[in-house]
This record gives C-alpha cells, structure tokens and sequence, in this order.
C-alpha cells in the first residue's frame, strides 16, 4: 500500500459473500453439535432469539443449545433465498430455513420459516447481533424443551 493511502473497505459484494458465509457456518455448526463455535458466530451481546425461548450472549447461547439440541437424532439445517443490506459496518438479513429431522423412514421436515438477522463488521469479520427465527410451519423438532 502506498505511504499515507487508506486500506480499502470491503466491497459491498464481498461483504455479502461473508455474510453468506456466515449464514451457512451456523447451520453446519448446528447440524454438528458445535455449539461454541456456533456461538462464537455471535457478537458478545448478540440474541439468540426463537418463539420458544431467547438467549444472549455466546455463553448463554452455547449452554441453551447444548441443553435443547440432542445429537440423535440427526438433523440438517437449509437456508435459502437470502436478502442481504449492507450499510457501512452494519448489516440485515432476511432468509427463509427447513430443517431436516432423521426419521424412521428418512428425512422428516421438522420446522421452517425466516430467520431475521442484524449483524455487525466486527475484527473477527461479520457476526450476529441479534438472530431472530421466526417459524412459519412446525412439525415435530425433537429437541429437549422447558
């Protein structure tokens, strides 16, 4: 970088591209039982928040999860048809999700519907401030609740 030049921004593209990134890291993280990691997706004020219960903070988001996700049985998490704003360090988030539950027979739809995202540029790159599922159908979730 030349003497007394700026470093760059991040594009608006490449900013969505991290965002995306970081859309699909929580699903695999979930789907694998990797709850601190998941968590450390979050700010460290960031919600965790679903019609059933609302969490802050990675540790408190870790311990919820652990506590509710069973490892068995199976699960897979999509998401899909994401609309992404992007304003400065600042960030929304609006995509719809279906999860997958192992069955019997195989797959079993469990629940869908839209997660609602406000994220944050921080050091460690773009990470959930608040992250709100909102579930549109709801089937049998087999987790472990209140």
């Amino acid at each position: 970088m030349p003497k007394g030049a700026m470093p760059k921004e991040p594009s608006m593209d490449s900013d969505k591209d991290a965002i995306r990134e970081l859309l699909h890291l929580y699903c695999f993280h979930m789907d694998e039982g990797r709850f601190a990691e998941l968590a450390a997706l979050f700010t460290p004020d960031g919600q965790w928040i679903a019609p059933y219960r609302s969490v802050r903070g990675p540790t408190a988001i870790e311990a919820w999860l652990t506590q509710s996700v069973p490892p068995s049985p199976r699960r897979m998490h999509y998401v899909m048809n994401s609309v992404i704003t992007v304003v400065h360090r600042d960030a929304t988030a609006k995509s719809n999700y279906l999860v997958m539950v192992e069955g019997a027979d195989g797959p079993v739809p469990s629940v869908c519907g839209t997660y609602a995202d406000v994220l944050a540029r921080t050091p460690e790159g773009w990470r959930f401030r608040r992250r709100e599922l909102i579930h549109a159908f709801k089937g049998e979730m087999r987790l472990t609740l209140p």
